[in-house]
């Protein structure tokens, strides 16, 4: 059964002023069973991540989806490869990680208290989302679907995700593809070491025949039997905090 929602586009303040937009869903009439910060893909807030925070509303889980690039201009799916890829080297990942902080601040105050506090990310946001796992407070687990977890260290990024595997200390549910260029499954491999070393509770999943953005139906990428076995996955975490 899917609840009603109630859906706002709002705004996080930042320090010095800044004003983020965000897109706000949650469960209409019953208190959230839990709240996840939605943390998009390099496209930022598109229809795409509007649809994925009410569906999960509609489940009885409150989303708020904020703006990584704070209301600036994010690439589009029409821009050539190399701007693309400029646009994730130009990205300054420390404000990132500090944005990100403040956004889950922001969840906590919307949410009721006691909410379960969850963040799941896409590409781009699931390197974040593993950032929180090791820089945030108060997490109940992290959610990162094929979010960079290596590449070459550089100015705007002085750490790589791999760096902070060791400082989370949160459950964490990653999910990959096969053939995914940007997440090749050595990277998720040596994650699941760092994992299984130290007795982390987590599940990282690599989907045979999967590509990346296996579960953004608006790609040519998209995976529908791949993409409903990772929603029924990551939702019963949500729900019952399971990695099973």
């Amino acid at each position: 059964m899917t609840l009603a929602i109630t859906a706002t586009d709002t705004r996080i303040p930042l320090a010095g002023g800044v004003e983020v937009p965000a897109y706000q869903v949650m469960p209409a009439a019953d208190p959230p069973v839990a709240a996840v910060l939605v943390l998009s893909e390099i496209w930022s807030v598109n229809q795409n991540i509007r649809s994925i925070c009410d569906r999960l509303a509609g489940q009885g889980v409150a989303a708020l989806a904020p703006d990584l690039y704070r209301g600036g201009a994010a690439p589009v799916e029409s821009d050539p490869p190399e701007a693309v890829t400029q646009s994730f080297l130009d990205y300054d990942d420390a404000r990132g990680i500090r944005d990100g902080r403040a956004f889950l601040r922001a969840l906590r105050e919307r949410a009721p208290v006691g909410t379960r506090v969850f963040v799941w990310g896409f590409c781009m946001g699931g390197r974040f989302a593993h950032y929180l796992g090791a820089c945030g407070e108060g997490l109940a687990g992290v959610v990162n679907f094929y979010g960079r977890l290596s590449f070459e260290r550089q100015a705007n990024k002085p750490f790589i995700p791999m760096d902070l595997a060791d400082l989370i200390e949160v459950p964490y549910l990653g999910l990959f593809g096969e053939f995914d260029p940007i997440v090749p499954e050595c990277d998720v491999e040596a994650l699941r070491q760092r994992f299984v070393a130290r007795g982390h509770p987590h599940r990282l999943t690599v989907f045979k025949g999967a590509e990346h953005a296996f579960f953004n139906h608006t790609r040519a990428s998209y995976h529908p039997q791949v993409a409903a076995q990772a929603w029924d996955i990551t939702l019963r975490f949500f729900l019952e905090g399971t990695l099973q």
